[in-house]
């Protein structure tokens, strides 16, 4: 049996981090933001002075779930993929 090993990144922490989730949110605010109520930065990128996979984790959040349909076609229009729940 061949076992696949997958590589994973973890680089020391980046103060522009900040700076890349500051403009997908500004870039997202303007596809969805008459949906939703804000976008919040999470996961490891977003505790100043962690080191973290580099990779921006961003959360939308939305008043009602009824406005999902609709925010996942105006992403798709940009190039985003809903790619389903991870839990």
């Amino acid at each position: 049996m061949t076992e696949t090993r997958r590589v994973i990144e973890v680089v020391p922490y980046n103060p522009e981090w900040k700076t890349e989730f500051e403009r997908i949110k500004k870039m997202i605010w303007g596809y969805i933001g008459d949906y939703i109520v804000t976008i919040e930065h999470v996961g490891s990128t977003s505790v100043e002075g962690l080191s973290a996979k580099p990779i921006i984790d961003l959360d939308v959040v939305m008043e009602s779930y009824d406005v999902f349909p609709e925010t996942v076609q105006r992403l798709g229009e940009h190039g985003y993929e809903h790619e389903g729940n991870f839990v």
